[in-house]
């Protein structure tokens, strides 16, 4: 039997590989470069360096103030307006970051770019700082967190949901690739594409779109529906959850790969559920299930945790209590013991509720037209040069948007002070983020080689402006959006909350 031809061309080595991958890095970031700001824009003043990350939904580059020197990032997010809840989630996003910004540990907006034909434009550029690394790509290196650097992480992270909660925001996603961290060991919160305002006189919390928060930093009361509201004691949960995840460099406490494996991998550690927390559970089958469980104590954190500090161990078990009435509020964790080295450093700005005026966008169905309107508003925050203008224009795109375009029943004006302290929030946010030198050096010795390309920007995380809504979290909720003719509606929980609040009205 005649052997196999052999192939003609021989297999390429491991170095070839590698190398041919950087070539096409290479290559997608001059084309990225090159094509970046090939739409119509006003005038700016960034100068692109390369491409950072590319997504279903957006492209994000590095690039360099003219005239300043700083580099920033900023995401392309295209095809905005093609879809309502998509166009109502960036737009939600974009108002949440900069209502937000004034606190130290929220990721920074710099600036949004205006456009250069403001009654057709579909992309939106968001331009800000430049993060190198999040904590989940971190904790994928090789670097070694001291107890100080994982105390501190924690502290600002804490620092950072104390101030969403005390402005009524929840995140409903903290994660680990939505926080980032630069060689200072300073740390913002990104990714407000899922967060919510919580009012009064909202329709029930637990009508809000069920794709709250990854699986894994998940809380149980949104595994198991109970009857209670959702709080802010959900975003307490996927904070002990990455708690857990840093103690243990980079293992995921609860990697549930359904929705049931999830709570049994929670119950283990926590314990079976008391008759209290049972009641609560909508689902009457559901409790008569939880019932039929073998009880099992909670499970203490040391088993998981021998090397940590107690005090670590003892906050943390405060933020994984099962009932969210128990869980521990980010203000009392910060109090704890645990933080008590960094309790000269306070809590940051503090923060003001954030006003429904800024949301009524979502009670309308708005058109295209409108929601570009809304975009002009928005943008026109970070350009008092061009305000009046932009606002003319926005007011010109509402009467052309028709019924659906229209002012949303009196939108808050744009005040001369919110533009003044805009302004002031971009240009002088760092002045209060200060460490210690010796922290900031130790954990920049810490990070070391490993994470030198990201800290470089020439690595392939896609900072601070990809995380502009997670693109698989996008494509998860928002798969089958439609748009058909003059039709601009969708048929995910955001239009079902809209009929709910409409029939309130």
């Amino acid at each position: 039997m005649a052997d196999p031809p052999s192939s003609s061309r021989a297999p390429r080595s491991t170095e070839e590989e590698r190398k041919a991958r950087e070539e096409r890095k290479r290559e997608a970031s001059r084309v990225a470069s090159r094509d970046f700001f090939r739409v119509p824009l006003s005038a700016h003043a960034y100068a692109v360096e390369g491409l950072i990350g590319t997504g279903a939904y957006g492209v994000v580059c590095s690039a360099v103030m003219s005239g300043v020197g700083e580099r920033v990032a900023i995401k392309r997010i295209k095809a905005v307006l093609n879809s309502y809840p998509f166009a109502t989630r960036i737009l939600r996003e974009l108002k949440f970051m900069r209502l937000l910004r004034r606190h130290e540990n929220i990721i920074t907006v710099r600036d949004v770019l205006v456009p250069g034909e403001r009654d057709r434009f579909n992309d939106v550029f968001v331009v800000s700082e430049l993060m190198p690394i999040d904590l989940a790509k971190l904790l994928r290196t090789t670097t070694t967190l001291s107890p100080e650097h994982v105390k501190y992480l924690m502290f600002q992270l804490l620092r950072a949901v104390h101030f969403m909660h005390a402005a009524n925001v929840l995140h409903r996603d903290i994660k680990p690739n939505n926080v980032l961290v630069n060689k200072k060991c300073e740390l913002r919160v990104c990714d407000f594409g899922l967060a919510r305002a919580a009012f009064d006189d909202d329709p029930d919390p637990g009508f809000w779109t069920d794709y709250i928060a990854t699986r894994w930093y998940r809380a149980p009361e949104l595994i198991l529906t109970l009857l209670t509201n959702y709080s802010t004691a959900i975003d307490i949960w996927s904070v002990g959850c990455i708690f857990a995840e840093i103690l243990s460099r980079g293992e995921p406490l609860f990697p549930g790969q359904s929705p049931q494996h999830q709570f049994s991998l929670i119950v283990n550690v926590t314990g079976t559920p008391s008759e209290e927390e049972i009641s609560q559970l909508r689902n009457t089958s559901a409790q008569r299930t939880m019932r039929s469980l073998p009880r099992s104590p909670r499970r203490p954190l040391s088993t998981l945790f021998p090397d940590a500090d107690p005090d670590a161990l003892d906050v943390m078990s405060k933020m994984l209590e099962f009932s969210p009435e128990k869980r521990i509020s980010a203000l009392d964790a910060l109090r704890h013991p645990y933080f008590a080295k960094f309790a000269c450093m306070g809590l940051g700005a503090t923060a003001e509720p954030v006003s429904r005026r800024d949301f009524l966008f979502e009670r309308h169905r708005l058109t295209p037209e409108g929601m570009r309107k809304e975009f002009l508003r928005e943008i026109a925050h970070y350009h008092p040069e061009v305000r009046q203008e932009l606002l003319a224009e926005a007011a010109a795109a509402g009467a052309a948007g028709g019924a659906g375009g229209g002012d949303g029943g009196g939108l808050a004006p744009i005040a001369d002070k919110d533009v003044v302290e805009g302004a002031a929030a971009a240009a002088g946010a760092g002045h209060n983020r200060r460490v210690t030198a010796r922290m900031a050096g130790s954990f920049e010795t810490a990070l070391g080689n490993d994470a030198a390309a990201a800290a470089n920007g020439n690595g392939t995380h896609a900072a601070a402006g990809a995380h502009t809504v997670g693109e698989d979290d996008m494509e998860t909720m928002n798969p089958e959006y439609q748009r058909r003719g003059d039709e601009y509606r969708s048929n995910t929980m955001d239009e079902q909350v809209l009929d709910r609040l409409n029939t309130r009205v």
